[in-house]
């Protein structure tokens, strides 16, 4: 790259998107984990966050990038203080050198307080990664989150991220230009690629497929071989359209319901914009579009609880964990959902005594009518 041209380019619109749900789900992230570890009494309390395609740090329009949105997700955190006997490692990874040294100047503009330390690394994120997530025999990882969004979906392999995910208390957000991917599924020369991202030749299988059908297929196989790596639990995904038509995904990777209803309540907290969709789907195949809470229709969510249930008793534990699988957030369910299907007499509730009508404490039970 000539030494004058400008490392940066233009924030575009999926790149804002992707942006809003990582700075979302990392002020959820932050104080979880800080908190837990701070509990757990192994000295020294240490977090670890990677990107591990870091890019020069900010767009030309002066927008923060990834590395930056992170470090300020830690620096500005109403939790910082009390969080201030953690150290929070950050690791960057750019292949390009002039990339590499403009992220280095941006963040030399920081004052990290003593307990935030960074390092990039300039090399190749296969390589870099690998090097990371290597470590003794008998030893783990620190409890990690790794934001893992390639320049082009061959640089990011399975196995290497199977062997992160090998280690509790480790989550990975993948960005997948998933248009980009399906339109060339039948390229030549695509298959070693295809192959390491997906860790699995099944992919071929979407070549007779089209359009959204192809689409879908892939990412749910990307969801099936995440859940057969290491401590993964969860696996989800969420889609970002843009004006252009373009349909763009964010996976996510967690061994933990806590970080599963974080991502959720990423997403939602993402207002929907002229031109993007967040779209999950339930069992049934209906969408859920993500719009402002108070215009949130949790009907399929009843009808999810109705399908799980039947006419069988269950608790609000139950009820938690079905909702915990569904595209909604646990806050949707009680006052949203179950409070407005016993007001319409869908819904019986039995209470211990003492417990007021429209509340779900865990000593209720309920059924549909």
């Amino acid at each position: 790259m000539p030494k004058n041209k400008d490392p940066r380019w233009e924030l575009d619109e999926h790149t804002r998107a992707k942006h809003e749900v990582l700075r979302s789900y990392l002020d959820q992230w932050i104080p979880i984990m800080g908190h837990t570890a701070l509990k757990w009494g192994e000295p020294p309390p240490r977090l670890l966050l990677v990107d591990g395609f870091a890019g020069p740090g900010r767009y030309l329009g002066d927008e923060p990038g990834s590395p930056l949105i992170m470090l300020d997700a830690i620096l500005n955190h109403s939790h910082a203080d009390r969080l201030s006997n953690v150290t929070f490692f950050l690791y960057f990874i750019e292949q390009d050198s002039a990339r590499a040294t403009y992220l280095q100047g941006e963040v030399d503009k920081l004052k990290l307080p003593k307990n935030v330390i960074v390092g990039i690394k300039q090399g190749a994120f296969e390589n870099e990664f690998d090097e990371l997530v290597t470590v003794e025999d008998g030893k783990a990882l620190v409890p990690t989150f790794a934001f893992i969004d390639p320049f082009g979906y061959t640089q990011a392999k399975m196995s290497l991220t199977g062997q992160f995910l090998e280690f509790p208390r480790c989550e990975a957000l993948f960005f997948l230009p998933m248009s980009h991917i399906s339109r060339f599924l039948s390229r030549d020369g695509q298959e070693p690629g295809l192959d390491a991202l997906f860790g699995s030749p099944r992919w071929r299988e979407a070549m007779s497929l089209e359009g959204r059908t192809r689409r879908d297929f892939l990412i749910e196989l990307f969801e099936e071989q995440l859940c057969k790596q290491g401590q993964v639990a969860h696996a989800r995904s969420f889609e970002i359209h843009t004006a252009d038509g373009q349909d763009h995904r964010l996976a996510f990777a967690t061994g933990h319901n806590r970080g599963l209803d974080a991502i959720k309540n990423a997403m939602w907290s993402v207002d929907r914009r002229e031109g993007r969709r967040y779209i999950a789907r339930t069992k049934s195949g209906q969408e859920v579009l993500f719009t402002p809470e108070e215009s949130v229709d949790t009907e399929p969510l009843l009808k999810e609880l109705s399908a799980e249930f039947g006419n069988n008793w269950f608790t609000i534990d139950q009820a938690e964990e079905a909702t915990l699988h569904s595209p909604f957030k646990s806050s949707h369910l009680k006052k949203k959902t179950l409070k407005r299907a016993e007001q319409e007499d869908r819904l019986e509730v039995e209470r211990s005594r003492g417990q007021r009508n429209g509340t779900f404490s865990s000593g209720a039970r309920m059924r549909f009518r």
